[in-house]
């Protein structure tokens, strides 16, 4: 049975995350698809001690695994020759450089649209190729205060606080550059036509936000007026973030609920805003040996979640946003006395009650109880695979699941220029031209 993308060969001229993601979703597809690095190797070669894992870092092994892998110069005239080369068969080339970087080592649109007017090229930079950012280099970190959703949260200090754990945005960017990239290679197999795609971290980051940006003329205008007011004015008063964050909030319930005249919830630390959450029914709760996450949206849900714990609730019926003041305070008892009775079983015991009625509800795993977590495994999402130099390791599978062609592990990722000789044979050069290119350093 063929693979999704049999026969489709893409260009990989990337490093970090956002680049070698999308080219990792496309191999595992079935794609041919060819890391394409520096002498010195991709930036996730080099995230990681030296000594240990010899340019195989954890980085690399996970977004490039599929992957063939050929470490050319293309600061040199023979560098680029082989890449045209290349780029005259590619359906698919990716390149996630600085801006200009590109246009500077012949990689660019312009240039490989010329060799094959059929490519598919897609541009991924921190802010775009037009508008007064275009030019500015960035990384997670920077489209998540650029984008809007870092001003969201806090830190133990009060200051916005940095992304910890996956860098989401990263991650959202490499999965809109495959889907893109897909949607594309469908166009031209209709009309022939290539094209160049642009993708950005932080139209990504704007674009998760989505709900939490909408602003509505006749209900928000007046609010939004007030808070650019505050924020032009917050230096003068000395408001530190979580204060604005405060601001905010107290604006935002006061033109929510007009007649509302309770104040917000303030904790005794300086973490926003997920600790200001009183909503007893969409919150993680202590059991008996672990954690317990617990989702009832509606308000079937909310009975029924009720009726099985024997909690009281008089507004459980609500739909959510027709509570009053009366109804909020009345949370904050709910919420002790479910989490008072969650603690008096394990979390497969509750999982299994409140799972029967119909209440969502899952369990708290941490990183290193995934590998033998037996859905993940179940699902076949823990992958072995192997690298020539670091040897066997696990990662994480696909997420996809199709059924008439099932994804399936691909091989590990390749060492720096694995694969080199073999593509080189693969465009007609032999061994006594390849061994004369490894001596003047434009392969290895």
């Amino acid at each position: 049975m063929k693979s999704l993308l049999d026969g489709i060969l893409v260009l990989d001229f990337t490093h970090w995350i956002a680049g070698p993601y999308a080219g990792l979703f496309l191999a595992d597809m079935g794609a041919e698809v060819i890391k394409i690095e520096p002498p010195e190797g991709a930036e996730e070669r080099h995230v990681g001690n030296t000594q240990r894992y010899r340019g195989n870092t954890r980085m690399s092994l996970t977004l490039n695994r599929g992957k063939k892998g050929l470490c050319v110069n293309l600061k040199s005239e023979a560098g680029k020759k082989i890449a045209y080369q290349l780029a005259e068969k590619a359906d698919i080339v990716i390149q996630n450089y600085a801006p200009g970087v590109a246009k500077k080592l012949g990689i660019d649109y312009e240039t490989l649209s010329k060799i094959n007017n059929k490519i598919i090229f897609i541009s991924c930079t921190a802010f775009g190729e037009s508008g007064p950012y275009s030019l500015r280099k960035g990384f997670d970190i920077i489209a998540h205060t650029a984008s809007g959703i870092m001003a969201i949260y806090a830190d133990e200090m009060g200051n916005p606080k940095v992304p910890g754990g996956p860098p989401y945005v990263d991650i959202a960017t490499a999965m809109l550059n495959a889907m893109s990239a897909l949607a594309a290679l469908y166009y031209r197999t209709r009309t022939g036509v290539g094209q160049k795609i642009e993708t950005s971290l932080f139209n990504t980051g704007i674009a998760l936000l989505a709900s939490g940006l909408i602003r509505i003329e006749k209900l928000d205008k007046e609010l939004h007026q007030n808070m650019l007011e505050v924020l032009k004015t917050a230096r003068a008063n000395n408001m530190k973030h979580t204060q604005i964050i405060d601001r905010f909030a107290l604006m935002s319930l006061r033109n929510e609920e007009s007649g509302s005249t309770r104040d917000i919830e303030v904790p005794d630390c300086n973490h926003r805003p997920s600790d200001r959450q009183v909503f007893p029914y969409y919150r993680v709760y202590q059991t008996k040996d672990g954690f317990i996450s617990i989702a009832a949206l509606t308000s079937r849900q909310r009975l029924v979640m009720c009726a099985v714990l024997g909690v009281e609730d008089k507004f459980a019926h609500l739909n959510l946003g027709d509570g009053n003041d009366e109804s909020y305070f009345h949370q904050k008892e709910v919420m002790k006395k479910i989490e008072d009775i969650l603690g008096e079983k394990a979390t497969s015991e509750w999982i299994e009650i409140l799972g029967k009625a119909g209440v969502p509800c899952g369990l708290l795993n941490y990183g290193v109880t995934i590998y033998n977590d037996p859905h993940a495994l179940a699902q076949n999402m823990i992958w072995s695979l192997e690298n020539p130099v670091s040897g066997p390791y696990k990662t994480v599978g696909n997420p996809i699941k199709f059924t008439k062609t099932p994804i399936k592990p691909t091989k590990g990722a390749p060492a720096l220029g694995e694969n080199s000789v073999e593509i080189l044979n693969r465009l007609g050069y032999f061994d006594k031209q390849i061994e004369e290119w490894k001596k003047q350093r434009v392969i290895k």
